[in-house]
């Protein structure tokens, strides 16, 4: 450096560490929970609180167009306020430890409203300290060019500090305050929750019912995660994940399928540190999570129970990109070197995390194979299935009467037809029986006993008898019922029931055929 030179940080530092950091705005609410959380992870481990009283409170007044976070943290001592929450980039924090550590998430909130308030009192003084950001103010700073301000000018022209407010002496906490929130999208209730369901440090809702056995296999390997009361408009939150795939029908949510089973993976680094752990789901449907009413869908990346990036974060690591979205699921960054970047959409770059993505690779490309072969067992019971119903409907036309000879053989033919697929597919649930049996896939066998259980009707059967219309048999033909009508006419009528059968869908078909029985019995 230059002798006798000052380096000079302009203002326009602050436009990048505000708005220009973050580019989705529901980052502030990550931010100021992650701050919280290690707030009470401090209070916690010093004994000031008991783990199951810790809360954060989020209040969403979208008519206000306020928005409010308080914790029960340890605050922030009177003497350290001004260092804390006025300096930037300068945090006490340690990485791979605390949540936070860059000391710059604070500032989220300045490019997203009018005024931000920041209120705290720490345990055993008798004041409040508040810090207020004049928003407005510096948006009107930062945005005139002509002026060459530094950073640390600007910052003292926007604040103020008020150390002058009574508070009990034993209470300790942490707000922030968002006064004229700029974002419609912040003051959406509904969406926020979806989002904070995805991102926040949460426990698993009651109602997922995998959510034991998830944190079972987590512990018996030495991972607790990390979870917090978190409430917003005083309704306590939980993860999103539900046991339900569904669809939208006519603007309702109607349920297409469920998660079976889950299934557990985990990774160590080449020097046998544990690198990262996590799970995935197994349904008895694919394709269905493409659907956005599911909003859990995905395989996503959280470190420290908290989510980095979005529902394709791991996109690129599967050989279609479009299978990152056929489950849900959870990859937990266990490594304490890996560290977020400052937007906290991935991590940093670097040899270990090359390393990461390269060990994860693997379970993506099984995600991949199980797709597939989920589909062709799918498809499989399909054909079997409908085979069994062609017959159980020929079956059905016989006992009524037939309406021709010829419809007969059309039916008799479309049948065989449909056996013939049949012994096809079956052959092809054999071979993934025996890949099953001889349980060298793990997640495939799962899915298999799930899909194809022990007792399946005809699951082994290898052949199909072929159906024959009994010519010993009189037949029965729909018409000769027709007592109003002579022979002749019952004929014109059977050829009638023939084009009714061959132009309308079988519903409509049927419901005209017997409308016309009853005018003529």
């Amino acid at each position: 450096m230059v002798k006798n030179s000052t380096p000079v940080i302009g203002k326009f530092v602050l436009e990048n560490l505000t708005t220009g950091m973050y580019k989705d705005s529901y980052c502030v609410y990550r931010e100021y929970i992650q701050n919280s959380a290690d707030a009470i992870d401090k209070a916690v481990s010093s004994k000031q609180l008991v783990e199951k009283d810790a809360n954060i409170f989020i209040e969403v007044l979208k008519e206000s167009r306020k928005i409010t976070f308080h914790d029960n943290g340890t605050g922030i001592s009177r003497e350290k306020v001004a260092d804390v929450l006025l300096n930037i980039a300068q945090s006490e924090k340690v990485i791979g430890k605390d949540k936070g550590f860059r000391g710059i998430g604070r500032l989220g909130g300045l490019g997203y409203c009018d005024k931000l308030v920041f209120e705290t009192s720490f345990a055993g003084e008798e004041t409040k300290s508040i810090i207020t950001w004049d928003s407005k103010l510096l948006t009107e700073i930062i945005q005139d060019r002509d002026k060459k301000e530094s950073a640390a000018d600007v910052i003292d022209a926007v604040t103020t500090l008020d150390l002058s407010q009574y508070e009990e002496s034993g209470m300790h906490y942490f707000n922030v305050i968002m006064y004229g929130v700029r974002k419609d999208e912040l003051l959406e209730v509904a969406d926020v929750e979806e989002y904070l369901k995805m991102v926040a440090p949460l426990p698993f809702d009651n109602g997922f019912i995998f959510r034991t056995k998830i944190k079972e296999d987590a512990a018996a390997n030495g991972i607790l995660f990390d979870e917090y009361n978190i409430f917003l408009n005083n309704d306590k939150l939980y993860k999103g994940y539900t046991t339900m795939i569904y669809d939208m029908n006519k603007g309702k949510k109607t349920k297409i399928g469920e998660i079976k089973d889950v299934y557990f993976f985990q990774q160590n680094d080449n020097k046998g540190k544990l690198l990262f752990w996590g799970w995935r789901s197994i349904s008895d449907i694919q394709n269905a999570y493409l659907k956005p009413v599911n909003y859990s869908r995905g395989l996503r990346l959280r470190k420290n129970n908290i989510q980095i990036g979005d529902e394709y974060i791991f996109a690129e690591l599967f050989p279609e990109s479009r299978f990152a979205l056929h489950i849900v699921g959870e990859v937990h960054a266990l490594h304490p070197s890996l560290v977020p970047n400052g937007r906290r959409d991935d991590f940093e770059d670097s040899v270990l995390y090359n390393e990461f993505k390269n060990k994860l690779k693997p379970v993506c490309a099984t995600i991949k194979k199980l797709s597939y072969d989920v589909s062709n067992i799918i498809n499989a019971k399909r054909k079997i299935e409908d085979a069994k119903q062609a017959e159980a409907d020929l079956e059905l036309t016989r006992l009524k009467g037939l309406i021709s000879d010829e419809q007969d053989e059309v039916e008799v033919k479309a049948l065989e037809t449909k056996k013939l697929i049949a012994e096809g597919a079956k052959k092809e649930i054999q071979k993934y029986e025996k890949i099953a049996a001889a349980n060298t896939d793990e997640p495939l066998t799962k899915v298999f006993t799930i899909l194809v259980p022990k007792d399946s009707e005809d699951k082994n059967s290898s052949s199909v008898a072929k159906i024959e219309k009994k010519v010993s048999d009189k037949p029965i033909y729909r018409v000769d019922g027709l007592s109003k009508l002579n022979k002749s006419e019952r004929k014109i009528v059977s050829q009638v029931f023939e084009v009714v059968n061959k132009v309308l869908a079988k519903d409509l078909a049927e419901n005209l055929i017997q409308k016309i029985e009853e005018k003529f019995k």
